[in-house]
């Protein structure tokens, strides 16, 4: 492994806690499809919701169906280097790469916990009403981590 690199569980959730979205790479019947979602990350699952229509949805779906890996990648911290030669040129960076089975959350209880995780990231508080309407219409999906790395790209 490099030696920027790390599969500490503990580092892996400080860069997925502090990264402002995540990027869920899929596969499906019309072939490789990569998305950004607002996501949650607790106890090595990452929550994530979803229109129940659309190809989100579908290729998430058709992953737990058929016990499918999805992979997803999420970075923060980015600072761009510059310098007189192109090869100074970069970024300063944490990021995690990692992979998980899915499970689309049908237990209503389990939805608005995975729900409040979010909204506990993004908004600080987990205590936000829900329209019954919207919760009709959202899946919610939980993804067992099964690999991840962080890279710590300090210099």
């Amino acid at each position: 492994m490099r030696k920027d690199v790390t599969d500490d569980p503990k580092v892996v959730a400080d860069v997925l806690n502090r990264a402002e979205y995540a990027s869920l790479a899929l596969a499906d019947a019309e072939g490789l499809y990569s998305v950004p979602v607002n996501f949650a990350f607790e106890d090595g699952v990452l929550y994530v919701h979803s229109a129940r229509k659309g190809r989100k949805f579908e290729a998430l779906r058709s992953a737990a169906q058929a016990g499918v890996p999805v992979a997803f990648s999420a970075a923060t911290g980015l600072e761009m280097k510059t310098g007189e030669k192109a090869c100074q040129w970069g970024y300063k960076f944490h990021c995690v790469l990692g992979s998980g089975t899915v499970a689309v959350l049908e237990d209503p209880k389990e939805q608005l916990a995975a729900l409040g995780r979010i909204m506990k990231k993004y908004a600080g508080s987990d205590t936000f009403p829900y329209q019954e309407k919207m919760l009709g219409i959202t899946a919610v999906v939980a993804i067992r981590v099964l690999r991840a790395t962080a890279r710590l790209k300090n210099t």
